[in-house]
């Protein structure tokens, strides 16, 4: 399995360095494998987007998969360029970790983490990784701007939603009831719903068109995240995330 992704990056490697594309016979010979393992290579990377074929000398060139790619990270690199300062004022005035998120196929994803070393936690965010909708705080915040449609839709793509926790609300209704909330209050809580014995509190940011595809939270242990320390961060939060998305083009 290993050769075969090596061999695969080794085949796109060589796309990229000629523009015109190459053909198997000289993929086969540049990669010193045989002529069939590249044409299975190259078969599978084109069903995926990642290579094209000319139809008029057969070479294969680097597809279009690979211009979305670039948009899609040249869009993460610019939202957690923007965010960042006022992610890192939001931490060391909460004295919290403070997370930046994108909704992904009916998933968060951490673009970004802030935390201060001096109160540092252990807790299951890192850049990159995903997590469930349902129970976190940035999470429930972006569900509560779904459409009806698309909430629908998540409820059917994600039937099986994990119960983390004691406090772990799963059921259509529970989370409807929560959105609602939401909603009238404009920001959400995680109280203990992923991991015990942490609290969040996250925000939505807009985009320069009202959209909302990513979110901010600030989480620490429940013995420190108090009601009135609560209180204190959604003040901070909520004007974080409007700083946030008035950089977007948000107004």
């Amino acid at each position: 399995m290993l050769q075969s992704i090596d061999r695969a990056m080794r085949v796109l490697d060589l796309l990229k360095e000629h523009h015109f594309g190459l053909g198997v016979t000289e993929l086969s010979h540049r990669l010193g494998v045989a002529k069939s393992t590249v044409h299975r290579i190259v078969s599978s990377l084109e069903a995926h987007g990642y290579v094209k074929q000319e139809p008029g000398n057969g070479n294969y060139r680097l597809g279009l998969k690979f211009l979305e790619m670039q948009q899609y990270v040249l869009k993460q690199m610019e939202i957690t360029s923007i965010a960042r300062p006022f992610l890192d004022e939001l931490s060391r005035e909460a004295n919290e970790i403070v997370h930046l998120v994108e909704q992904q196929d009916y998933e968060v994803v951490y673009l970004d983490k802030v935390e201060q070393h001096s109160n540092t936690i252990r807790i299951y965010s890192r850049v990159g990784r995903r997590a469930p909708m349902h129970c976190t705080g940035v999470g429930k915040v972006l569900l509560s701007h779904f459409s009806e449609a698309k909430l629908e839709q998540y409820f059917q793509q994600v039937p099986n939603r994990q119960k983390y926790t004691d406090y772990t609300v799963t059921t259509e209704k529970e989370i409807k009831h929560a959105i609602t909330r939401i909603k009238g209050a404009g920001y959400s809580i995680d109280n203990e719903e992923h991991e015990r014995g942490i609290r969040c509190v996250a925000a939505p940011v807009y985009n320069h068109v009202g959209e909302v595809n990513y979110g901010v939270s600030v989480t620490g242990p429940l013995d420190r995240m108090d009601d009135n320390k609560v209180k204190h961060v959604v003040e901070l939060l909520t004007n974080s995330c409007h700083q946030i998305s008035k950089e977007l083009g948000h107004h």
